[in-house]
This record gives C-alpha cells, sequence and structure tokens, in this order.
C-alpha cells in the first residue's frame, strides 16, 4: 500500500510542479497530503490502527518518514519538470 500512495502521491507533486506549485510551501502542502491520505486508506481498509492509538514516537516517526518522502520527491519534481504554466499577472493595465 505504501508503493501505490507514493507514486500515486508522488505524481501529484509532479503535476503542482509542472504548474507551478513548486517550493518549501509545495512540499509541506505535500507532507500533509501524504499523511492525511495514507490514514484514511490505512484506517478505511483495516490496515493500520488511528494515529491517536499510537505512542509518542511512532507517531513522529510516521510523520518524519513521510516529510523526508515529501522533501525528496518535491525537490527531484522541482529539478526536473519545468514550469508548463506562465503567469499573466500584470501583463496589460486593464
Amino acid at each position: 500500500m505504501h508503493w501505490g500512495t507514493g507514486a500515486l502521491l508522488g505524481s501529484l507533486r509532479g503535476i503542482w510542479a509542472a504548474t507551478g506549485i513548486r517550493g518549501t510551501v509545495a512540499n509541506a502542502k505535500h507532507t500533509a497530503v501524504r499523511i492525511a491520505f495514507d490514514q484514511t486508506l490505512e484506517n478505511a481498509t483495516g490496515m493500520g490502527a488511528p494515529p491517536a492509538t499510537w505512542n509518542t514516537q511512532e507517531q513522529l516517526i510516521d510523520v518524519f518518514h513521510k516529510t523526508i518522502y515529501s522533501l525528496a520527491t518535491g525537490i527531484t519534481a522541482d529539478q526536473w519538470i519545468q514550469p508548463r504554466t506562465e503567469t499573466r499577472k500584470g501583463a496589460s493595465s486593464h
């Protein structure tokens, strides 16, 4: 399940990079999406226990791992994928 959700949400981060959603803020938001999606899927399928039942160390490890995943994915996506959209802000006076 982790490989599948990682690939799916890695693709999402790639789409963000292509549409100009990049950098530190995008990485932080991707971490939040990764944690929420993972926990929702695990609990919906009965494959994991609710995080509220975990001890603090388990929670910290889970957040740490998903943060590292999101940082690596974001840095890679931002370097390999050039933005495909451009802003028109300030292009005209009206």
